[in-house]
């Protein structure tokens, strides 16, 4: 390695152990404040010893960006820190899946940019990470890693003489000056692409981006932000409200109303409270969503707090998931996922949030071409003596549940009977859902929880297929098929699907002979 060659970090990474410590104790810091600590009545060891902390920490921050440097090659990376062990790197390039350039509220801050290389062998954290360059710096490394231009350690210089717009925010103007009126519409997509595959493109906005929020339904988000918020809550709500203020506010609206009416009147307004929630905060994770063709490449772009930006081969994409909330659904639209191989095993790459179900087979010939949406009539659906195994567990729940309730309130709780013919009809749209399609060397498999899901692969992405089924299954030729691509710490399955359906798929995964 050339020392001349060597790469440093922004100098701002040396503040970053400080600002994180400092990002630590925010809650805390907040909760003194709304309690209305007096700070001037501290004693003097509490600011000697912050003070000596902050000293402590800028010195090691100095130490760990001194020894961090990184070296870009024709063909490779080199990257190599460690202030007490040495640590070193060496990524191929052809090993590279995607390179992300994120930006993170302490980058925002700084007006840096991280870049996250991922990898097959990559762990929780990415096999390669650069914490802190500046947002042209980093473009231009996402770009090299990726085959777009020569390793050139001064290109980024003449590009910046050139007027060349690199900003992690500004990235995809070429596509939004493309599409002036913001329309998601990808027919307009397609039409770019005969011409250039590089013009491809949308950005989503503000009208369908709220649509996407509205529809999404993402309880799951919003039980994660309450969550990182419980630690915490308790004392606010005591600084802020009255003693004994929930109690008083329950006794008296029970003394006004019936129990089974505030019962409801309080899970509705929590329903509601977390719909409004999750709206918030999927504006924020997928506001600016842009995607677009750079040369080969896919760059999908967004994040409103935290940007986050992704360059990836559409080839290494694994597998394409379409999910149908029931709202959306209904309105014929959907989101369209891509199961790439990243650090974070259990999120999927957004390619479109909110999609007519109509243009998704244009959506996926721009951007993911050796994947085929499948046409809903060529599914091989569960067979009628399949519902049964689809219907009867939850139902056997649902009926020892409401049994249960009923002897522990009497006549109260009769009205969880209601849930009998509603496990009825969701279990039924799970056995009408659940299917399988092979064709032209790809497989489709959907089904249903709540929303239904199409999951699209090709035999060379899978590494796993089971083929699973009990006793009573055997017995009516039922079988549950399960696959798993790289990158998926899940296999995505469908229960009680055909035999000789079944057994065509294992053919096919397996080589055997006929067919």
């Amino acid at each position: 390695m050339n020392e001349t060659q060597r790469r440093k970090l922004h100098p701002v990474y040396v503040f970053f152990a400080l600002v994180n410590t400092i990002q630590g104790f925010v809650p805390f810091i907040l909760i003194a404040l709304v309690r209305g600590t007096a700070w001037s009545e501290l004693d003097w060891y509490w600011y000697a010893g912050g003070s000596a902390l902050a000293v402590l920490l800028l010195l090691l921050g100095y130490m760990e960006w001194r020894k961090f440097g990184f070296w870009v090659e024709a063909d490779r990376i080199i990257i190599r820190k460690g202030v007490f062990f040495r640590d070193e790197k060496t990524i191929y390039f052809t090993r590279i899946h995607s390179v992300n350039v994120e930006q993170q509220l302490v980058h925002r801050l700084l007006r840096v940019a991280q870049v996250k290389i991922e990898t097959p062998g990559g762990n929780k954290k990415a096999d390669g990470i650069l914490p802190a360059l500046s947002i042209s710096e980093a473009n231009h490394i996402r770009l090299v890693l990726r085959g777009q231009i020569a390793a050139d350690p001064d290109l980024q210089d003449r590009e910046a003489e050139a007027g060349v717009d690199t900003h992690l925010h500004q990235g995809e103007s070429a596509v939004q000056a493309a599409s002036e009126d913001d329309t998601t519409n990808v027919s307009h997509a397609r039409t770019d692409l005969d011409d250039s595959q590089e013009d491809a493109g949308f950005r989503l906005d503000a009208t369908k981006l709220l649509k996407a929020a509205a529809t999404s339904m993402n309880f799951g988000l919003v039980a994660a932000f309450a969550a990182g918020l419980y630690s915490f809550a308790d004392d606010f709500i005591q600084a802020l409200l009255p003693d004994h203020f929930f109690e008083n506010v329950v006794e008296d609206s029970a003394s006004l109303m019936p129990g089974y009416l505030l019962i409801g009147i309080i899970v509705s307004l929590g329903l509601v409270a977390a719909w409004v929630l999750s709206i918030l905060l999927y504006i924020l994770k997928y506001s600016g969503y842009t995607a677009r063709r750079v040369g080969k490449e896919i760059s999908v772009s967004y994040g409103l707090l935290e940007k986050k930006t992704f360059l990836f081969d559409p080839k290494k994409v694994q597998a394409v998931i379409v999910k149908e909330g029931l709202l959306r659904q209904a309105l014929g639209h959907a989101e369209v996922k891509l199961q790439i191989v990243s650090s974070d095993k259990n999120e999927q790459m957004m390619l479109h949030p909110y999609i007519s179900r109509a243009e998704i087979p244009m959506l996926l010939e721009a951007f993911v071409p050796q994947l085929k949406d499948a046409p809903k009539a060529g599914f091989a659906g569960a067979p009628k003596r399949a519902l049964l195994y689809y219907v009867r567990t939850m139902l056997l729940i649902t009926i020892v549940l409401c049994g249960a309730a009923i002897v522990v309130f009497k006549s109260a709780a009769l009205w969880s009977l209601l849930l009998l013919p509603l496990v009825i009809g969701w279990r039924y749209a799970c056995y009408k859902s659940a299917g399988l399609l092979l064709e032209n060397g790809q497989l489709t498999l959907r089904r249903r929880f709540i929303g239904r899901s199409t999951y699209l692969i090709r035999r060379p992405q899978i590494i796993v297929m089971r083929v699973k089924r009990s006793r009573s299954q055997m017995r009516k030729q039922l079988l549950t098929l399960s696959v798993q691509a790289m990158g998926s710490p899940l296999d995505y399955r469908v229960a009680c699907l055909e035999q000789t359906n079944v057994e065509q798929v294992w053919r096919w995964y397996s080589r055997r002979s006929s067919q």
